[in-house]
């Protein structure tokens, strides 16, 4: 019998992305489906802009795996739990999703605090989950064989920055931090780098909601010497303030001051519809493949995310799409749902997706390497032009996947 076209379109596309995952299915009104979690900020306070797109990756993937013919010959299920940013919220949505819904496994989330409540559950009820953009040290380094994460942590990030930071020739660092689990690892892998490289720094401390930073900026920037980068550690939208009352005030980003901020925030559309020319010149991490080595899976995914939802894709949304397929293709190779087999794929995990070939390193050395993917793909950019890609902006390190010269682009009297 002729497969419909609809079904013909959807295997075309799984075919790109290179997993069949069964044999295809008509119907699946025989087969009970695979309940798969999705975890992450879907309203305020917590980064919801970011959490959508990541969901809308997770459910194309789902589609895709689903149109090919699902997992074991059955479909699979995505149930989301919106965490709104929030430990409490995280901890009932995992509950919910394993005492409740009984899913095979989860993945997602955007701020590391939740996840560090979201993977307790995980440990406590011996279900394997996924981290998709959080980046706290301690979520792989607690060592729970639960936990997996496809995305880079604090330790690979900051020390990026760090060896950034002494190549372009910056002399007196000031770090701003969000009081998080995040933002306290970012700080303690960035200090200890500047230490190394014998750059000098003042650091401080803000809360994660704050808004109001134009007293203290004003503070900062009459200080002596003055400071010649402005290094922010900032992952919600209160970013978006700093950045236009920082450029306000003339501290940063000028001629005498850099500024970069690490987090997420300045890679998503939302950034420069908020800040607008005030985000010139900032230069930020974009945790994926430059446009340039994008390989045919990742322009798969830009091109039918684009088309179907009508809005640019982010890293975060590449992360969780790969993480679906990840966790799909690991229930595929455990031949069932029993949680300690998934996790034993997991380990073994060989995937390619948007983001380079996955795997999942079993060493404790160093503690934070346990379960991570410690290949994940950053580099870090600085804008040119206002409301430009991340995709499309300079990469200035590190220099063997740098698209320019220069390490640092001072702006413009």
């Amino acid at each position: 019998m002729a497969l419909r076209r609809g079904a013909i379109v959807s295997l075309a596309l799984l075919a790109v992305a290179g997993l069949m995952l069964g044999p295809a299915r008509l119907g699946w009104s025989a087969a009970s489906p695979i309940k798969i979690g999705e975890v992450g900020p879907l309203s305020p306070p917590g980064g919801y802009e970011d959490g959508k797109l990541m969901l809308d990756a997770a459910k194309m993937a789902v589609d895709e795996i689903n149109s090919a013919g699902g997992v074991l010959g059955r479909p699979i299920q995505l149930i989301e739990a919106d965490t709104r940013g929030k430990p409490e919220e995280g901890t009932a949505g995992a509950e919910r999703l394993t005492a409740q819904e009984h899913v095979a496994a989860m993945f997602g989330e955007f701020h590391s605090g939740v996840f560090l409540a979201e993977m307790e559950v995980a440990h406590k009820t011996g279900t394997p989950i996924v981290a998709v953009d959080v980046w706290a040290n301690k979520i792989t380094a607690k060592g729970y064989p639960e936990v997996f994460r496809v995305a880079p942590c604090q330790a690979i990030i900051a020390n990026r920055y760090g060896d950034w930071i002494a190549a372009a020739g910056f002399k007196n660092v000031l770090v701003m931090y969000e009081k998080t689990d995040g933002g306290e690892g970012h700080r303690d892998v960035l200090l200890a780098n500047l230490q190394r490289h014998n750059v000098h720094y003042d650091v401080v401390g803000v809360d994660l909601n704050q808004t109001e930073f134009t007293a203290e900026l004003q503070r900062l920037l009459a200080h002596n010497p003055p400071y010649d980068l402005f290094a922010t550690a900032y992952s919600e939208a209160g970013l978006y303030p700093l950045v236009s009352q920082s450029k306000s005030i003339g501290f940063a980003p000028t001629p005498h001051t850099a500024m970069y901020n690490s987090g997420g925030p300045a890679t998503t559309e939302a950034f420069w519809k908020n800040v607008a020319e005030a985000g010139l010149y900032i230069v930020t991490e974009n945790p994926g493949l430059p446009k340039a080595k994008w390989n045919a899976k990742t322009k798969a995914f830009v091109a039918a995310f684009e088309g179907r939802f009508h809005s640019a894709t982010t890293p975060q949304s590449m992360e969780s799409y790969d993480a679906a397929y990840i966790v799909a293709d690991a229930i595929k190779r455990a031949g069932s749902t029993d949680p300690k087999a998934i996790i034993h794929a997991l380990e073994t995990s060989k995937y390619s997706g948007t983001r380079g070939q996955y795997a999942f390193s079993t060493s404790h050395s160093p503690d934070w390497a346990y379960h991570q993917y410690v290949d994940a793909p950053l580099y870090l950019l600085q804008y040119d032009k206002v409301g430009q890609k991340p995709e499309d902006a300079p990469v200035i390190w590190p220099r063997n996947l740098a698209t320019v010269p220069y390490t640092y682009k001072k702006p413009m009297q």
